[in-house]
């Protein structure tokens, strides 16, 4: 029998490389995190300073550096309009900015009135002097009239750009189900993946491409809605939604499909003739065959003769059936191929040679599943020890008669 040496390999593999991509993801959504905060509540910044409540808001100066202040534009309204709406007024400023040949409109809404002097938009109408204050590379706050005193009036806007938070937050989702995918293949390959069958690939490959797939579905989450609840419920959402039905799907085809695969009865060959077979065991038993695996009316074993006619080398002892299964990951190659083609001669290789050369998209020779015969070696060398035999499931039948013929010959 073979060691799990390969599963550990790519379990450690996969172990390894989930490490460095969830690893990068905690920096990325610390970054995220504190965009959001930043981008959102600047007034945080604005309103405290050396540990003291001042009540006035940091602007860009001597004082105060980017990017922790805000940046101040002094804008001359040439036109101004608003919409009304049942519980506030939105309105528009078309504003000429400070090198006077730059214009920009401004939406933004307002609880109060468009009678009200005393409003940002009311006084903006009426010439008085207006200032934005950009933070983040949006206007957080638009001021209208005089600087100093209090004879102004302040609007927060609620605009929220996202610039700040979707790209690491996106990045983030991404890396999380690209990080948990090989995660999870590690633990199953460490966990169950020795005994079970070779159609494996669907029982880690399938949880992997649901998490990967929900990685993007939060990145999505990260573009369209810039919140980090957003990204994490959707990303957890979508695993659930996507992980759920295919670990259910895959124990009801393990469950059902592949015991059925595995019911096979013997069938006594009619002539000596290659089989695409494997044999391994301990002792005598470890063949190590090369060719094909040639089964008779009486007799299985191997021959360096294509006709199987002269040096026919039968088994060296009886053997008897215990189970027929798939090929588990922990059996030898030489039966637990993933794909086995059935044996051709030198004819039969020829003419598909030649029907591949001109008929490229003619029909081509199926490859089909192995199934592996334990076997219990009755008599003479290795007695009791395990021997696997590998062939194809077509094939199966025959081997399995070959193999009873050869213990009564035995016998």
């Amino acid at each position: 029998m073979r060691s799990r040496g390969g599963d550990f390999v790519r379990a450690g593999v996969c172990l390894l490389l989930a490490v460095v991509l969830l690893g990068a993801a905690w920096p990325l959504w610390q970054t995220a995190q504190q965009a959001r905060q930043d981008d959102v509540d600047f007034s945080k910044v604005a309103v405290v300073e050396n540990g003291h409540h001042t009540g006035q808001l940091k602007v860009c100066g001597d004082r105060n550096r980017k990017p922790y202040c805000l940046q101040r534009e002094r804008v001359t309204v040439r036109d101004s309009a608003y919409t009304l709406k049942r519980s506030k007024t939105k309105y528009t400023l078309e504003l000429t900015r400070a090198d006077h040949r730059r214009t920009m409109e401004l939406a933004y809404s307002d609880t109060r009135s468009h009678d009200e002097r005393d409003s940002v938009y009311g006084r903006a109408r009426a010439g008085e002097p207006v200032t934005l204050f950009w933070w983040r590379g949006s206007v957080r706050m638009i001021q209208a009239g005089k600087d100093s005193g209090d004879d102004r009036s302040v609007v927060h806007t609620s605009r929220y750009p996202g610039r700040l938070f979707t790209m690491p937050a996106a990045l983030t989702s991404v890396l999380w189900g690209l990080g948990l995918g090989p995660l999870w293949a590690a633990m199953w390959l460490l966990l169950r993946g020795r005994r079970n069958p070779l159609t494996m690939a669907w029982q880690w490959l399938a949880p992997v491409l649901a998490l990967a797939t929900a990685g993007g579905v939060g990145a999505l989450a990260a573009m369209i809605e810039p919140r980090p609840r957003a990204v994490l419920l959707s990303f957890a959402v979508a695993a659930v939604a996507l992980l759920v039905p295919a670990l259910l799907w895959l124990r009801r085809w393990t469950r059902t499909r592949l015991p059925r695969k595995c019911d096979v009865e013997p069938v006594q060959p009619v002539e000596v003739h290659p089989v695409d077979g494997g044999v391994s065991g301990t002792g005598p038993w470890k063949l190590g065959i090369k060719g094909p695996l040639y089964v008779g009316p009486d007799v299985i074993g191997t021959t360096p003769d294509p006709a199987a006619k002269v040096a026919l080398k039968p088994l060296p002892g009886p053997l008897r059936v215990i189970t027929v299964r798939p090929p588990y990951r922990s059996d030898p190659r030489a039966v637990r191929r993933y794909s086995i083609q059935p044996y051709l001669d030198e004819e039969a290789r020829a003419r598909r040679a030649e029907q591949q050369r001109w008929y490229t998209r003619g029909p081509q020779t199926q490859p089909t599943h192995p199934v592996v015969a334990v076997c219990e070696v009755l008599d003479g060398p290795g007695r009791g020890s395990q021997v696997l035999i590998g062939a194809p499931e077509q094939d199966m039948p025959e081997v399995l008669g070959a193999i009873a013929a050869h213990a009564r010959q035995w016998q």
